[in-house]
C-alpha cells in the first residue's frame, strides 16, 4: 500500500509531468522498478508524479524528510526535472540530488555542468546503482559514490564518470512497485477501447537505428526476462487493477522467436488482448498467427521512410518489401497496424520526402494508424546527434540544460524541449506544407485519435487548472502559518 500522505520517507522519488499529452497516462516504469529495489533493501519509499500532484511541495518535503531524492525524467521533459532539484535544495539544501532516466545517462556532465541543485547522475540501468548510491548516503555502507559503478559526479578535479552496470539478469529485479502510485493511470488498448495496463518482457533491441539511443543505453543486445517472472508481473497488474488488455513496451518484442512463444502459450490462459512493436525482419505469417490466436490484435511496425538510401543510412535493416508483407499478413490475420514514418532525416531531400508522402497515401487501405512525425528530433547519445554536430547542423558544445527552443518547434509539433533538426534541403516551411499534405489526405492521424487527444487534453488541462487552485491554497495557508 501507498504511505499515508504525511509520514516520513527515506527515498522520495520525482517524476516530472509533460506539457502537451499524446500518449495517455502511463505509470513511470522504471522509477517504479528503482522503486521495488529500494523497498527490498528495506527503504520507506515515496513516489510523487507531478502529472497528478496537486499539494504544496515545499511544505510535503518538509513533511516527508526524505534523506535521498531520486528524479527521472526525459529528454523532452528535463526542464521540470531541474525545477525539481531546485525546488529540493531551496527546502532542504543539505540533502543529495540524484538524477537519472535515458536523458540523464547522455547528458551527465552537461547536466552537472548547468545544474548545481543536482549532486549525481545515474546512468544506465539504475536500479542498483542508485540502490547502492542510497546505501552510502544513507546507511553509510558500501562504496563511496566515486567508485560506484553507474554513478557521475563533480570532483575537485573535474567531473567522474563510472561506467554503468548492465544488469544481466532481468530475473533479478523484483516487480515494479506500482503499489506506489495512485489510481490516477488509465489507458486504453487503441481501436479496441479495452482497459489495459504496460510492462516489459525485455530490455535492448537488436538495431541500432541512429535516431535512437535504445541500444547504447541497454547494450549487449537483447536481454530476456524469464517467462515465469514475466507471469508474476501478469498476476501483479490484474491484481492491481481491471484490464482486458496489455501493451507491452519492449523495444523489439519479436526479436526472440522461442520467447514470443513462450510468451503466447503463458499469456493465452488469461484471454487478455494485447499489443507489441516488432521489426519486420523478426516475423513470419506462422508466428504472426501464433501471436494472434494468444491475443495479440495490434503491432508496432517501424519504416521511417520508403528510400533505400536513407533506410541504410539511418541504420534501420530493413527494406520496403519486408515491411509490405508484413502489413499483408496483418490485414489477413486482422491485426491492426501502426506503422511509423518520419520526415527531415538527415540528408533527406525534399522529393524523397514526396516520394514517401505517394506511398502513404497509397497505403491507406492496408495501414490502420500512420504514427508521422515531422522534423527530425534529435536526442543525446544518438548517432544522429553526433552525425548532426559533424555537419554543422548542431554546435559542438551545444548543452541540453541551457538549450530553448524556438517557436519553430511549435509550428512542428513538437511541445517539448527537443533540439528540431534544421537542415538546408529541407526548410520549416517544406516540413510545414508536409504537415498540412498529410492533413489534406488524412493519413498523419484518425479523426478518432483527433478526438481522444483532444478531450484528453481539454480533460488535462481542466486537471491542472484546479490542481493550480488547490496549490494556490496550500500556498496561502503556509504563508499565514509562517506569519502566525
Amino acid at each position: 500500500m501507498r504511505q499515508p500522505v504525511d509520514e516520513p520517507c527515506d527515498v522520495l522519488l520525482a517524476y516530472p509531468r509533460e506539457r502537451m499529452h499524446v500518449f495517455e497516462s502511463m505509470i513511470p516504469l522504471g522509477l517504479a522498478s528503482v522503486g521495488a529495489v529500494l523497498e527490498q533493501r528495506g527503504y520507506r519509499v515515496r513516489i510523487v508524479d507531478f502529472a497528478f500532484y496537486a499539494r504544496d511541495f515545499r511544505r510535503d518535503l518538509r513533511r516527508w524528510n526524505p534523506r535521498a531524492v531520486g528524479i527521472g525524467g526525459t529528454t523532452a521533459t528535463r526542464a521540470g526535472s531541474f525545477l525539481t532539484a531546485c525546488l529540493v535544495k531551496e527546502v532542504m539544501p543539505h540533502v543529495p540530488v540524484v538524477y537519472g532516466g535515458v536523458h540523464a545517462s547522455f547528458a551527465a556532465e552537461d547536466t552537472l555542468s548547468n545544474v548545481p541543485q543536482i549532486d549525481y547522475v545515474v546512468c544506465g540501468e539504475g536500479e542498483f546503482a542508485f540502490a547502492g548510491l542510497c546505501d552510502r548516503l544513507i546507511r553509510g555502507e558500501g562504496p563511496d559514490p566515486s567508485e560506484t559503478a553507474g554513478v557521475s559526479l563533480r570532483s575537485e578535479t573535474g567531473y567522474v564518470h563510472n561506467k554503468p552496470q548492465r544488469i544481466d539478469d532481468l530475473d533479478a529485479l523484483p516487480l515494479p512497485a506500482r503499489h506506489l502510485f495512485g489510481d490516477h493511470y488509465r489507458m486504453t488498448l487503441d481501436f479496441l477501447g479495452t482497459p489495459a495496463e504496460f510492462l516489459m518482457t525485455s530490455r535492448g533491441c537488436p538495431a541500432g537505428c541512429s535516431f535512437c539511443a535504445a541500444s547504447r543505453m541497454f547494450p549487449g543486445g537483447v536481454r530476456l526476462r524469464s517467462m515465469a517472472h514475466v507471469q508474476q508481473e501478469v498476476e501483479q497488474v490484474l491484481a492491481h487493477r481491471r484490464v482486458g488488455a496489455l501493451k507491452l513496451f519492449d523495444s523489439t518484442f519479436t526479436a526472440n522467436r522461442a520467447h514470443v512463444i513462450a510468451f503466447c502459450d503463458m499469456i493465452r490462459p488469461y484471454h487478455l488482448l494485447w499489443e507489441c512493436e516488432i521489426r519486420a525482419d523478426t516475423v513470419d505469417q506462422d508466428l504472426l498467427e501464433l501471436m494472434r490466436d494468444a491475443g495479440c490484435r495490434y503491432v508496432n511496425v517501424g519504416l521511417e521512410t520508403t528510400s533505400a538510401r536513407l533506410l541504410t543510412s539511418i541504420g534501420k535493416g530493413i527494406s520496403v518489401p519486408q515491411v509490405e508483407r508484413v502489413l499483408d499478413w496483418c490485414t489477413r490475420l486482422a491485426v491492426k497496424t501502426k506503422v511509423f514514418f518520419t520526415f527531415g532525416h538527415l540528408g533527406q531531400t525534399m522529393q524523397e520526402c514526396r516520394d514517401d508522402l505517394r506511398y502513404i497515401r497509397s497505403r491507406r487501405d492496408s495501414i490502420d494508424f500512420f504514427a508521422t512525425t515531422v522534423g527530425m528530433r534529435v536526442y543525446p547519445g544518438t548517432a544522429l546527434a553526433a552525425r548532426a554536430t559533424s555537419a554543422g547542423l548542431m554546435p559542438t558544445q551545444f548543452s541540453w540544460a541551457r538549450y530553448r527552443p524556438s517557436l519553430r518547434n511549435r509550428l512542428l509539433f513538437e511541445f517539448g524541449d527537443v533540439f528540431v533538426l534544421r537542415q538546408p534541403g529541407l526548410s520549416t516551411a517544406q516540413l510545414f506544407l508536409i504537415i498540412l499534405t498529410l492533413l489534406r489526405q488524412r493519413t498523419v492521424v484518425s479523426a478518432d485519435f483527433v478526438r481522444k487527444l483532444a478531450l484528453l487534453n481539454v480533460l488535462r488541462m481542466g486537471q491542472s487548472l484546479l490542481m493550480r487552485a488547490r496549490f494556490f491554497g496550500h500556498v496561502v495557508r503556509r504563508r499565514f502559518e509562517a506569519v502566525a
